[in-house]
């Protein structure tokens, strides 16, 4: 705690006559958090913290010493003589409390970063169903789990900050924009392989052709250079564009055990606390758990008229794990590879023409294997930066 803030609070000035006031003196430094101390003759002046009053006196009896208070000041002495008018208490109380609460309850929400009335109302509508909405009580929100999940649900986000200044929730957003196709300032490029393949046909609009039709490439050589040499001897750099297409294998294996455990997230459930600097304070109503959990702790803090205070809700979140154990027969753990190839050619075969295919199937006591040869037909070129200085 800072200097100011302990004499803004209460602070008490002492003087202590007596034979040895040294032992005193030393005590003092000891025991208890000094602001000042001297001395002059047989007599000690100290200034400290009002809350050691009582240890001052313990030490000026123990010693034989005469302790006189010169002076209180600070807060807490005038609240003190106010003490026994319980109705002043506890208006300041409630009016603390109520202060307390709404500095941290949302008045606005603020959306920026896009104009677009519809971008706008569709987030807010999100926010709301998320829970953040004017009123909320902040330390309950958790504001990157909000930012996860507006970015997860919006697929115009490319990119989302929430944040609070005071009452005020500022949602900052980044709207995906599409750009312009330019060929102006590409980096130049080689264009190179990206499987072993038979080239079937070639069609260069940009650099020099380094392969000819019917050639067998093997992954990563060089289809098409972007360094060509002039017939002046002056060397050029190109961003090289091509398409190569060519025709290659590709085999993939997928596997499924007739024994499968499986885990999934079941109810999510919370336990707060109060934390006081480095102190946690856990506030009643959260029974301990069986089972087991995967554990989430944030830390929001309170705010008393925008001033951040050293005190805040630290939220933990229990999230259920389940495990389930599927039992399958070899008959339904082939249809499972069949679904895991079918979601592969749907997903990973890109634009490739599929020529031909050729799967197997192999049985064990527990496992089913699926091996699938692909023959693929396709552009096989990708851009290789030229560094060139």
């Amino acid at each position: 705690m800072s200097l100011f803030l302990i004499r803004l609070i209460g602070i008490i000035t002492v003087k202590i006559d007596g034979f040895d006031v040294g032992v005193v003196i030393n005590s003092l430094r000891k025991e208890c958090k000094v602001l000042s101390l001297n001395a002059k003759n047989d007599t000690a002046y100290a200034i400290l913290p009002f809350y050691y009053e009582s240890k001052i006196v313990e030490i000026a009896t123990a010693n034989n010493c005469v302790l006189e208070i010169t002076s209180r000041k600070g807060i807490y002495f005038h609240l003190f003589k106010y003490r026994k008018r319980y109705g002043f208490v506890v208006g300041v109380l409630v009016s603390i409390i109520i202060s307390l609460y709404l500095s941290n309850i949302v008045f606005c929400v603020s959306i920026v970063g896009t104009d677009d009335e519809a971008i706008v109302y569709e987030v807010s509508e999100i926010l709301e169903e998320e829970g953040l909405k004017a009123g909320a009580f902040i330390p309950n929100l958790n504001f990157l789990k909000l930012q996860a999940r507006l970015f997860a649900i919006d697929d115009d986000i490319s990119w989302v900050s929430i944040g609070n200044s005071g009452s005020v929730v500022t949602v900052n957003l980044r709207i995906v924009t599409e750009k312009a196709e330019s060929d102006e300032g590409r980096i130049p490029c080689n264009i190179i392989a990206t499987e072993d393949a038979q080239i079937v046909d070639l069609n260069v609009l940009v650099g020099h052709l380094e392969v000819l039709l019917g050639d067998a490439v093997a992954k990563g050589d060089l289809l098409v250079s972007g360094y060509v040499e002039r017939g002046n001897g002056r060397v050029y750099y190109y961003h090289s564009i091509a398409n190569i297409t060519a025709v290659f294998e590709r085999t993939v294996t997928f596997e499924q055990s007739i024994y499968e455990r499986l885990v999934t997230d079941g109810d999510t459930y919370y336990s707060k606390s109060l934390s006081v600097f480095d102190i946690e304070i856990p506030i009643p109503g959260f029974t301990a758990l069986d089972g087991t959990y995967i554990t989430n702790t944030y830390t929001t803090g309170l705010n008393l008229f925008g001033i951040e205070l050293p005190i805040g809700i630290t939220t933990t979140e229990y999230t259920e794990q389940i495990y389930k154990l599927n039992i399958y027969s070899l008959d339904e753990a082939e249809e499972l590879v069949y679904d895991k190839l079918e979601n592969y050619e749907d997903n990973l075969i890109g634009d490739y023409e599929v020529l031909d295919k050729e799967v197997t199937v192999e049985r064990t006591d527990n496992l089913v294997v699926l091996t699938c040869t692909y023959t693929l037909q396709g552009d096989i070129g990708i851009e290789s930066p030229i560094f060139a200085k």
